[in-house]
């Protein structure tokens, strides 16, 4: 009797794991897969952790409160090994940031880019100064809180 109770544990298991999967129908890979990797995405927009590397020495302290009050300032052209700039790797990066608590700009470039040429980076007034007195060109840009 005691052979057979691990047996019938694994069966109740796999009956289990096959009705849950029978409820999400064929799609239910394909699913899974687009529903982890819109979250991956999501968690590569809301962080920049990794390490910078830069040929000459640079600074950055800066720290922002969801766009809503940011201080400090930093000028890094290196590259960068992490999660950053929505994408997760080693790859270029430049920045140039001032940020006055609530008025701050700031100008970025990660993976392809050339500091020279303003289309090619992103760059933006943020705060509660910066969205009044610093309108967006850009027609899609968003505006607020980041």
């Amino acid at each position: 009797m005691r052979r057979r109770w691990p047996l019938c544990a694994a069966r109740r298991g796999l009956a289990v794991a096959a009705c849950l999967l029978a409820c999400q129908g064929c799609a239910a890979i394909r699913t899974a897969y687009i529903y982890t990797s819109d979250r991956v995405t999501d968690a590569a927009d809301m962080v920049d952790l990794g390490l910078t590397v830069t040929g000459r020495r640079s600074y950055a302290a800066y720290a922002c409160g969801g766009g809503l009050a940011t201080a400090g300032g930093g000028y890094v052209d290196g590259y960068f090994a992490g999660i950053g700039g929505s994408r997760v790797g080693v790859f270029r990066h430049y920045h140039k940031t001032i940020g006055l608590v609530l008025w701050s700009y700031e100008e970025f470039g990660w993976g392809k880019f050339d500091k020279e040429d303003p289309s090619t980076l992103s760059s933006r007034h943020v705060g509660p100064i910066g969205w009044l007195f610093f309108p967006s060109n850009d027609e899609g840009e968003c505006r607020g809180p980041t």
